[in-house]
């Protein structure tokens, strides 16, 4: 290497080290004098937290949430619209507003950055990528979603790679749009007069005390379960999947057309082989279940217990369903 090359690479490591003492000693003062330099603030627990605000002045329809790694709580009951997305490195997702519609995005990669101006990435500066260092490195991911029970929101929808998703405490018409490739889904405390769409490759779905207008869910491999269920149509397919559901008492008479083709149906007690059809015309309530291995169980439950509360918990639950044994129920006959 030539003298002249040695000497400029010298003075290049001198200037990085200088900027680094600059970065450090800027960040203790602003510390210090209690400036946030970061977008996120870091917890009490080492959690980084990042808050996303709903512009007052727009009126929002709908929530794009695309995540590759991360749970989603979707909560309901708040008096403020707002978001979290915690563990999430400044500058490393995507957050825009058009078209009444709010997306987040943390699937953000290279072509993302260097094409900002397409894919409404927007860089925050290079000490979110550097500097940041207080959250350690497998701090698991979440994005929390806090929304009024009378709100403008009537759609949701949810694409993620491996995560589950937990939803709660709304009774007002929503659709709600769960894809997951590796997770669970988990509604509980829910009543809407829309509709639940969930498209799982792996993983459960569980419904706990609700209610739906419509249940479309198609599931490779895992299996569904519903406490205390009510509904005017649903749309089932499964692969490797059990269907355990006990609806509420008062449901009325309604047709079904059920299919377990190496499984078995048991319904309110009494089994019905692998193949169950029961035509009522002009009803108000149909279930279309077919699954190619494992069982559907239809039984009484009770009725649905609670309702929309005050949204004082940031932390829902986390929908640890007890799932029955497929196949097994005994309780009233039909």
């Amino acid at each position: 290497m030539k003298p002249t090359s040695i000497i400029f690479l010298l003075i290049s490591l001198v200037i990085i080290l200088v900027g680094w003492i600059m970065c450090n000693s800027a960040e203790a003062t602003a510390t210090a004098e209690g400036i946030q330099i970061f977008d996120s603030v870091i917890s009490a627990d080492k959690n980084a937290i990042s808050r996303v605000s709903f512009d007052p002045e727009e009126i929002y329809n709908k929530i794009e949430l695309v995540a590759d790694d991360a749970d989603v709580y979707i909560n309901g009951g708040y008096s403020e619209p707002y978001m979290e997305l915690i563990n999430f490195r400044d500058g490393s997702y995507r957050s825009t507003t058009a078209n009444r519609t709010i997306t987040v995005d943390t699937t953000i990669d290279l072509s993302s950055i260097i094409r900002f101006w397409e894919s409404g990435f927007s860089f925050r500066g290079l000490r979110n990528y550097l500097h940041r260092s207080e959250t350690s490195e497998g701090a698991p991911k979440r994005i929390n979603v806090y929304l009024p029970t009378d709100g403008d929101i009537n759609i949701i929808n949810i694409t993620l790679d491996s995560g589950n998703v937990y939803v709660s405490n709304f009774n007002t018409s929503i659709d709600i749009n769960v894809k997951i490739g590796e997770g669970d889904a988990t509604f509980s405390t829910f009543s809407t007069t829309s509709s639940v769409t969930a498209e799982i490759e792996t993983g459960n779905l569980y419904f706990r005390d609700v209610r739906t207008g419509k249940l479309e869910a198609l599931l490779s491999e895992g299996d569904i379960t519903a406490e205390n269920f009510a509904f005017n149509d649903i749309n089932i397919s499964g692969s490797k999947t059990n269907v355990s559901m006990k609806i509420v008492p008062d449901t009325p008479d309604f047709g079904m057309n059920l299919s377990a083709r190496h499984g078995s149906i048991i319904l309110f007690g009494e089994s019905c082989g692998k193949n169950y059809a029961h035509d009522i015309p002009g009803a108000a309530i149909h279930a279309l279940i077919t699954v190619s291995s494992g069982d559907i169980l239809i039984d009484y439950g009770n009725p649905i217990a609670g309702g929309t509360g005050t949204g004082t918990d940031p932390t829902p639950e986390t929908g640890n369903v007890e799932t029955d044994g497929v196949g097994t129920g005994a309780a009233t006959t039909e």
